[in-house]
């Protein structure tokens, strides 16, 4: 697990159930080019896919690319179980892990609008089991001995920390240190193992990393932020969502829990992964002891490009509006600035109140504009969205060791299929 932690975070720098949007799913040659696509470059992506299937890279992957609100690519390839013999489907049901985070921020920006979450609040005015909180300090005497006590921060994490990941949480999956070997002994980020309640009453226990605002660290802070969505609304995470959410957008395979006849529908590892242990943690198939706002989710490549592509549209789609066109526009904005630390997407990109938000055109390994939007999941799926291309990029692959170069790989061939920039394309 350390080796896979390392590895993980060392390359990240680096028929449908619910309908799509009011046009064909396999979009013809002359609409791609209309789109602004080399056709042939577009289709040679499924090539890729489907040679890495061969070669036992993956087991299989749904893809999807979309311009200006029309799906372009759209398909499915390999196994969505291999050691079954079971096809992969475009609607197979995948498990997401942190690209749950995208859905429960949407929920919270919702709230946010509304004026019940207002995010420059203290998370202890939701969640009490977190007031107090300390952080760890080490101190050198005279003599050179080093203590450590716990002291107050200069200020208590509020809302906006958490959808920073600036709060001062961490994932106990980072190289090991005093702090995160507490989070996996006490199983704190695990979903099977106890309530939301119960979790909060542990976390209280635990110092923060760092004291808030002054440090960047990936974590389970949309995690908390979940569960303060459910002190805001009354309602349990899977419930709240689907009303936030899941409902509005017609996101039907989106769900905690895969069960009956949806488990036909299940993608799965190849039973030779290294990193099996990912989908031991988050094991979507099973009813969750504790809604994880952060990495609990399962759903599908139809869904989840709803779901972008509503922010690619400014908070709508199909007539429907979740968001103003000003939330999105500022909570796809820079958020840290110079703020730097463990997990940081890297050169080029900052982080907004969502995921990695691109601030530069040069320094990422991979094409894109300034403003460009990505991440994904410990189980393999990735995602982009382009909105000054009004583009949309998915690839689905249950394959964790994988993950961070399929997103650059699948970058690099959409990007270089595009032959127009967007408002120049006939």
């Amino acid at each position: 697990m350390r080796h896979f932690a390392f590895r993980l975070f060392a390359t990240a720098a680096l028929a449908v159930a619910a309908p799509l949007p009011a046009f064909a799913q396999d979009a013809a040659p002359n609409a791609v080019a209309r789109a602004g696509f080399d056709s042939a470059k577009l289709a040679s992506i499924v090539d890729w896919l489907k040679a890495d299937v061969d070669k036992g890279r993956i087991p299989g992957a749904v893809v999807l690319v979309a311009r200006n609100g029309q799906v372009l690519l759209h398909e499915a390839v390999g196994w969505a179980d291999k050691d079954k013999k079971i096809a992969m489907r475009r609607d197979a049901i995948h498990p997401i892990a942190s690209s749950t985070k995208l859905i429960t921020t949407v929920a919270a920006l919702r709230l946010f609008e509304a004026n019940k979450l207002p995010i420059m609040a203290p998370i202890a005015a939701f969640l009490p089991e977190l007031k107090d909180l300390k952080v760890s300090v080490e101190r050198r005497d005279a003599a050179g001995v080093v203590t450590t006590e716990l002291v107050a921060p200069a200020r208590q994490p509020i809302v906006h920390d958490l959808m920073t990941h600036r709060a001062g949480f961490t994932y106990f999956f980072f190289p090991p240190n005093p702090l995160r070997n507490r989070y996996r002994e006490l199983g704190i980020d695990r979903i099977d193992n106890m309530s939301a309640s119960e979790m909060l009453q542990k976390l209280g226990t635990l110092p923060l990393a760092f004291s808030p605002g002054t440090s960047f660290e990936y974590s389970m802070a949309t995690d908390v932020l979940g569960h303060i969505i459910e002190r805001v609304t009354k309602k349990p995470l899977d419930a709240a969502l689907k009303e936030l959410v899941l409902d509005p957008l017609k996101m039907r395979d989106t769900t905690f829990h895969v069960q009956g006849a949806a488990l036909e529908r299940y993608a799965r590892p190849l039973s030779s992964d290294p990193d099996l242990w990912v989908f031991e943690w988050l094991d979507v198939t099973k009813p969750p002891k504790r809604f994880s706002g952060g990495a609990g989710m399962a759903s599908t490549v139809t869904d989840y490009y709803r779901l972008l592509q509503m922010l690619v549209n400014g908070g709508t789609l199909d007539g429907t509006r979740l968001l103003s066109p000003m939330t999105v526009r500022w909570a796809m904005a820079d958020q840290i600035g110079a703020t730097r630390g463990v997990a940081h997407p890297g050169d080029g990109y900052s982080w907004n109140l969502v995921n990695p938000v691109r601030v530069a055109e040069g320094g990422p390994v991979f094409p894109g504009s300034i403003g460009d939007m990505f991440w994904g999941g410990i189980t393999g799926p990735r995602y982009f969205i382009d909105p000054k291309e009004k583009l949309v990029g998915i690839v689905f692959a249950e394959g964790p060791s994988i993950r961070a170069a399929y997103h650059a790989e699948l970058r690099a061939m959409v990007y270089g299929a595009l032959i127009s920039q967007s408002g120049s394309a006939k």
